[in-house]
């Protein structure tokens, strides 16, 4: 029998890999995984990382010829499916209804719409206002631009938290990784280079050589968190300098040779070197981290954990409170719900602002005497031989993408200049806590 191609019909087909959610694997158990056939429309409905609802007939199929006599069972098992829901859907997949649009209006009508949606992110954890705002702004972006030679400037706000056990590092980090539409939560010893990046495997379908995306690729056009940021490898670590730049992985591997999108913005938490901080050395001492990675993080926050009489007492009764109570305490202005929060900022990402002509001297002005500042600074302390803290070219794009987020959380279009100094004040924040 031979097919005949002229009077047959050909329709679409993909084949997925489902995976079961961490949350509801079995106690001791690993998560299983399940082969999925789509057909038709229900192609290319869903991307890799996606968290996806499929509804269809479970289906045998017979093992033929070598494989027959190989397997251990008569038949394999798939599932048709009829259709794919998504549950998390992207920022620019949303869709507004005339009542969500006047909660939106009202909110950048607020007098303070910044402070009330950073005080919404992880209401749970207590204090830490510079970080949540920094965090906030990692979730709004800046704009990616694209000059007219195709070369890129990236948009994505990369933040990393270093500081001492238990200043819950690592739960905002989580927070954020259920928040992001597209987030992905690893840790620095469970992952390796190919783990981060992409692996080359063979595709159990056809027998060829096939790459499949890591952790960075499946965040792409969202957040990648990587806990336990200083437990890496060294040749581990240098996977993430590309992505952190250019966004984009390069592979030349068993004969592939290609470049992948990986469009995500990092967030890292990391312990120093000896466990906690030590304030009488050196940064360099502390922070087992090297300059060209560091330079690459827009916002650099240290959390230290210091004896302080009254914010031991308010952090206590906050987290006495969660414990019996399973709510937070009640504040002056009530955090918003995260769906709310979701739709303000997919509102604000829609937003492309630009940096108005008379702007551009008071940055230039600023940055001069940030790099100056810094020149000048004592070589003794904190600075002893080190340069970790000292302003870079990219410090000055980390302050316009900044500025460039602030200017889309108040829906406007034109960034002002409170935007630039409130940017400004955070690059300070964060490089004080380092002094």
């Amino acid at each position: 029998l031979e097919m005949q191609t002229r009077g047959s019909r050909f329709v679409k087909y993909q084949e997925l890999r489902l995976q079961e959610l961490p949350d509801q694997v079995p106690v001791g158990h690993i998560p299983r995984s399940m082969t999925v056939h789509c057909k038709g429309e229900q192609t290319r409905l869903c991307a890799p990382g996606d968290i996806v609802t499929v509804c269809g007939i479970f289906l045998t199929v017979r093992y033929h010829g070598y494989k027959a006599l190989t397997a251990g069972l008569q038949a394999d098992t798939y599932l048709e499916a009829f259709t794919i829901e998504k549950q998390k859907i992207g920022y620019s997949e949303m869709s507004t209804d005339s009542a969500s649009d006047e909660l939106i209006r009202e909110l950048g009508c607020d007098i303070d719409p910044y402070g009330r949606l950073a005080s919404s992110i992880a209401p749970e954890i207590y204090g830490h206002e510079d970080v949540k705002k920094a965090l906030l702004l990692q979730l709004v972006g800046g704009e990616t631009r694209v000059l007219a030679d195709g070369m890129k400037i990236r948009g994505d706000i990369n933040i990393c938290l270093m500081g001492d056990p238990g200043v819950a590092k690592s739960q905002l980090l989580k927070y954020i990784a259920t928040v992001a539409p597209r987030g992905v939560y690893t840790t620095g010893k469970g992952s390796s280079g190919v783990g981060l990046t992409a692996a080359v495997v063979r595709d159990a379908a056809t027998g060829d050589l096939a790459l499949e995306g890591g952790a960075l690729v499946l965040a792409d056009m969202g957040v990648c968190c990587i806990d336990e940021f200083d437990k890496m490898d060294e040749s581990d670590r240098t996977a993430i300098h590309e992505v952190m730049e250019q966004q984009t992985i390069s592979i030349a591997k068993a004969g592939i040779t290609t470049t992948l999108n990986a469009r995500a913005a990092v967030l890292a938490a990391a312990n120093p070197l000896y466990g906690r901080y030590n304030i009488k050395k050196s940064i360099s001492e502390n922070v087992d981290l090297p300059n060209s990675l560091l330079s690459r993080f827009d916002l650099l926050f240290l959390l230290l954990d210091r004896p302080d009489f009254e914010k031991d007492i308010a952090l206590s009764k906050h987290v006495l409170h969660v414990h019996r109570f399973l709510e937070n305490p009640k504040q002056a202005s009530a955090p918003l719900p995260p769906a709310v929060v979701k739709k303000y900022i997919a509102a604000a990402r829609c937003i492309n602002p630009v940096v108005p002509k008379d702007l551009t001297t008071y940055i230039v002005e600023a940055y001069v005497a940030m790099r100056q500042r810094d020149a000048k600074a004592p070589t003794s302390g904190n600075y002893k031989g080190t340069n970790q803290a000292v302003m870079t070219a990219r410090q000055l794009l980390s302050i316009l993408r900044l500025s460039q987020a602030l200017c889309r959380l108040r829906l406007s279009e034109e960034v002002s200049q409170e935007d630039v100094d409130e940017a400004i004040r955070l690059t300070h924040a964060s490089k004080a806590s380092l002094l």
